[in-house]
This record gives C-alpha cells, sequence and structure tokens, in this order.
C-alpha cells in the first residue's frame, strides 16, 4: 500500500509523455488525482446549493465523491497509467472491457495487501459503481484535463490542436452529464470551455 502511494507520486501521467511534454513538467499521478479531489470537492458544493436554491433535495454526498475522486487512478499505480490511445489500435468495446479487466486485477491485488477487516471498506472507494458520486468525480477528471491541456499550450509544450483534441474530447464526455448536474453547463460558460474549442 505505501509502495503504491509512493508510485502515485513519481508516476508521470502518460498522455502527456505521449504529447510530448517534457518530463520535467508533467504532472504525477497524484497531481491529478488531488486535483480532481479538489475539484470534486468544489463540484459538490455547488451542485448542492444549486439544487437547494431550486427547492430540490441535495444529490451528493461530499465524502464518498471526494474519496473516490482521490483514488480514481490509485489501480494505475499498479499497472503504470496505460494510455488511452490504445483506443485507435482496436474496437472500443474490446479496449474498454481490456481496461477494466486490468483495473479490477490491479484492485484486487492492492487490497489483497490489506488486512480482511480493512478490504471490504478499500474496496468501495475504488470501486467505480455507477453512483452520481462517482459520476460528478469524473466530470472533475475530464475539466482537469483540459485546464491541464491549457497549462501545457500557454506553456507552448503542446500545440493549439493538441490542446483541441484534447477539450473536444472532454466536451463530448461532458455532454453525458449536462442533464444530471444542474451546476455544470454554467460552470462550463463561465470558465469559457466551450470558447477554447470553437477558436
Amino acid at each position: 500500500m505505501l509502495e503504491n502511494i509512493r508510485l502515485m507520486k513519481s508516476l508521470l501521467r502518460t498522455g502527456w509523455i505521449r504529447s510530448g511534454v517534457p518530463k520535467c513538467d508533467i504532472e504525477s499521478l497524484a497531481d491529478h488525482s488531488w486535483a480532481v479531489a479538489a475539484l470534486t470537492f468544489l463540484f459538490c458544493l455547488e451542485e448542492n446549493a444549486v439544487r437547494e436554491k431550486h427547492g430540490k433535495k441535495p444529490l451528493l454526498n461530499t465524502e464518498k465523491a471526494v474519496l473516490f475522486a482521490l483514488f480514481h487512478d490509485f489501480p494505475e499505480s499498479e499497472y503504470m497509467d496505460i494510455d488511452k490511445s490504445i483506443y485507435n489500435l482496436t474496437e472500443s468495446e474490446v479496449t474498454s472491457q481490456f481496461l477494466h479487466s486490468v483495473e479490477e486485477q490491479a484492485i484486487g491485488k492492492i487490497s489483497g495487501r490489506l488486512d480482511s477487516g480493512l478490504r471490504m471498506e478499500f474496496q468501495k472507494v475504488l470501486v467505480n459503481d455507477n453512483t452520481a458520486e462517482s459520476r460528478i468525480a469524473r466530470v472533475a477528471d475530464h475539466i482537469d484535463v483540459m485546464q491541464q491541456a491549457i497549462c501545457y499550450r500557454d506553456k507552448n509544450w503542446i500545440a493549439e490542436e493538441q490542446s483541441s483534441s484534447f477539450h473536444k474530447y472532454a466536451l463530448e464526455e461532458l455532454q453525458k452529464y449536462l442533464e444530471e448536474f444542474m451546476f455544470l453547463r454554467s460552470y462550463l460558460e463561465r470558465n469559457m470551455f466551450f470558447e477554447s474549442v470553437r477558436e
């Protein structure tokens, strides 16, 4: 377990390596996970506040969502952050099944090192149970990638076309959540994420 934490701090995100960002400036898995957890916390607060303002019950358990966000890439400390460009090599469904299998085995390996009393609780945190909390963490994940792409574009580490590619993919994925989360469209508009793709 401690070894996995150490690896999270030292393993670099392979997508940025492939994009040509110098290794000295590439975020680690831990950098990304912390950012996603922080965004998830803020998004939970905003979503629940918007819902209360409209007379609706709060939707999100903030603690559960933040824990999932913090550990969402933890299995990658076992299989070294497989570059998602492998989706270009075969059918999407085949790749998805492969990655799901790898992640399940990594979770089993990590949790297997824990005492039996802790194992089930830790697996609850790691497994994507497709709840609103795991989905808001996925929203934060995509938005962090967009923000990081802007950072690397502004440093001239990646070209405008590469940055736009990351944004287009993330926005396509975020379309799935616009109906569910009341804050999301306004957040994307406020931060000009839509405009950054149109330019």
